[in-house]
């Protein structure tokens, strides 16, 4: 014997399998993060800007001439 679904019943289904689903940018946004994480320079950089804006050696910069 063949069981029917109905449309609502399919629906609750597909929202059940959704949920622990990432979407492309989530994906994206990860990726990104590991690439960054693991590379050793970037990561050196990161540490270097942080220590810099620690001791206050930052510049604002308020128009394209500042650059």
């Amino acid at each position: 014997m063949e069981k029917t679904l109905n449309l609502e019943e399919v629906y609750n289904k597909l929202k059940i399998i959704e949920q622990p689903m990432i979407t492309k940018r989530e994906l994206d946004s990860a990726l990104e993060s590991i690439m960054v994480y693991s590379n050793e320079d970037t990561m050196r950089q990161i540490e270097e800007s942080k220590k810099d804006i620690e001791f206050g050696k930052i510049k604002k910069i308020s128009s394209v001439k500042d650059i």
